[in-house]
């Protein structure tokens, strides 16, 4: 992938730097998600990196591990400006060396995010019988509006509304709600809380 570990800091201008072009074309051509695991969440990026040592993502993978029992079920992706898609494998790599606040995205960066999240989700959402998105507002909307385009512009006819229906869910971010995100994830895979 990118050997360059510097620290990276800006906004929309990220999108195009050579590091996060040659992930965006790596995940768009190259990775295979692991079908091997049914359940899929989609997180949103963090100011912490690598993003696993986030508190946000301790309490998460706590409620997955303990409370659910469901951690090797599970494959988790990060949606962030710039990368796009994160698989967690490369959560602790140069790929996460950037500091891009949410705040700092223009028109035209929320329009290639949308675009090039829209080319590469079709690959996780046929490879993973449940996704869940648990993202705040601003991830929300540009996961949804990646979906809507994919539906919209045909980008790939093995995915339609029925299967969004059936395989993809939405649960509040754990710090909005924690119990609602567990009901709903243990709802959906038909796991008994106590």
């Amino acid at each position: 992938m990118d050997s360059d570990n510097a620290f990276l800091i800006g906004g929309d201008e990220l999108f195009n730097h050579p590091r996060f072009i040659r992930h965006y074309e790596f995940i768009r051509k190259d990775y295979s998600p692991d079908i091997s695991k049914p359940v899929a969440f989609f997180l949103s990026c963090s100011k912490h990196k690598p993003y696993y040592k986030s508190p946000y993502r301790r309490v998460f993978n706590s409620m997955i591990s303990k409370n659910l029992n469901i951690r090797e079920q599970v494959k988790i992706y990060t949606i962030s400006e710039p990368a796009i898609v994160v698989p967690e494998e490369l959560d602790d790599t140069a790929i996460t060396q950037y500091d891009f606040p949410p705040t700092n995205m223009q028109a035209k960066g929320k329009r290639i995010f949308i675009e090039r999240l829209a080319n590469v989700l079709p690959k996780f959402l046929l490879a993973h019988q449940h996704i869940f998105y648990i993202l705040p507002k601003h991830h929300r909307g540009i996961f949804e509006a990646s979906i809507n385009k994919i539906l919209e512009n045909n980008i790939n006819n093995k995915i339609d509304k029925t299967l969004i229906a059936s395989r993809v869910k939405y649960a509040p971010p754990l710090t909005y709600n924690l119990p609602k995100a567990k009901a709903i994830i243990a709802q959906t895979l038909d796991i008994l809380l106590d």
